[in-house]
């Protein structure tokens, strides 16, 4: 299984370019993460 990572150190940044690149690789499943250093917000 190939998994994959997305992060953003911005809440106005956007995974979705590296999440369409992740899944053109072949990445079954991903790990999405927006940190900023005061706000984390994780996905899986």
């Amino acid at each position: 299984m190939i998994i994959g990572y997305a992060r953003v150190s911005t809440l106005d940044q956007n995974l979705d370019r590296q999440i369409r690149l992740l899944s053109e690789y072949g990445c079954e499943k991903m790990v999405q993460e927006k940190f900023t250093g005061t706000i984390k917000q994780v996905r899986s």
